[in-house]
């Protein structure tokens, strides 16, 4: 079997192309634009795979369309992974366009090449976001075909590139499925992202960011760790039904709760109340959600679940940066 993946050597992408390689005997076929987002190659070399024979490596935009002679090199494909996209809800906020080709534009030029070219595909998996339902008030969990409600660039772009690769599924019967995740951790991560940035500060003896006005009124998400993310993924390239769509769904948590979790592994205690710099939410980021949630039991109920959880995989993944420094520095 041959699966493309996008976004190969991304945080999410890395950790999915390790599962495949530990997992399964596929062949790889990665693309790559390789932006800050990727830093180069690192993610992949980190794996300890980036040199197997069962990975064929392409630097690739796909903001424009695959040119004959690459769609020659990749060939044909069992399976397509497509994650690559452009993901930081800031940087969206600063300027919208990239998002709007890279993720809308971009994805219709795979899909495109994929009508074309791809006659034996099985599955495609179109990789989405929770964002895309806006925000969820308390005790509401998102189901699977709710109505979309975005309120950044970024999850606005995610959603529109949904929309494209369901029309696809139904318009000319080609085998997509949408899944869409939430808030992502694990080894390897940029240290923009939540994550390592508050590992990053715990170190450095820095006060915390967190989005709320106090300990009471907090931002919260749902967490999951890469690996569990690449398990489900997996699960769904056999078990996913074309033209439907999947939750992979973690656990809630406030910001703080994870926060606190990574001060324990670091320091052996919660953070102390001069520790924290509450900020508000939209001050600190203009249509900030206060809270994402989907429901998980579509997936649940088909046989898969998280395989460890995420304050064990948590606890792991900063032991791990403790060791791995290195990936803070970007």
């Amino acid at each position: 079997m041959r699966i493309l993946i996008s976004g190969v050597c991304g945080f999410i992408g890395s950790h999915v192309f390790e599962h495949l390689i530990l997992n399964t005997d596929f062949d790889i076929v990665g693309i790559d634009k390789l932006t800050y987002a990727s830093n180069g190659l690192d993610r992949l070399r980190d794996t300890g795979y980036a040199d197997s024979k069962r990975l064929k490596l392409f630097t690739t935009d796909f903001v424009h369309p695959i040119s004959s002679g690459l769609s020659d090199e990749i060939g044909q494909v069992d399976y397509i992974l497509h994650l690559g996209a452009e993901t930081h809800v800031d940087r969206s906020l600063i300027d919208a366009l990239p998002f709007a080709i890279t993720n809308v534009v971009g994805t219709t030029n795979l899909l495109e090449w994929v009508k074309q070219t791809q006659k034996n595909l099985k599955k495609y998996i179109q990789f989405s976001t929770d964002e895309v339902y806006g925000a969820a008030p308390d005790g509401v969990f998102y189901k699977e075909w709710d109505t979309m409600k975005p309120s950044n660039p970024y999850a606005a772009t995610k959603a529109g590139a949904d929309m494209m690769a369901f029309c696809f599924a139904h318009a000319f019967g080609l085998p997509i499925i949408i899944t869409r995740t939430m808030n992502c951790a694990g080894e390897r991560q940029h240290a923009e992202k939540f994550v390592p940035k508050t590992i990053k500060s715990i170190l450095n003896n820095e006060r915390v960011i967190i989005h709320g006005s106090d300990r009471n009124n907090l931002s919260s998400r749902c967490w999951i760790h890469c690996r569990n993310v690449a398990d489900a993924l997996k699960f769904l390239l056999d078990k996913g039904v074309n033209a439907d769509m999947y939750h992979i769904v973690g656990v809630e948590y406030t910001v703080l709760e994870v926060a606190n979790i990574i001060c324990q592994e670091i320091k052996g205690r919660d953070l102390l109340d001069d520790e924290i710099e509450f900020v508000d939410f939209h001050r600190a980021r203009k249509g900030h959600d206060k809270r994402y949630a989907m429901c998980g039991d579509k997936l649940k109920n088909m046989g898969w679940q998280p395989k460890i959880s995420f304050e064990q995989s948590l606890r792991k993944t900063v032991q791990w940066t403790l060791r791995n420094q290195q990936w803070l520095k970007f």
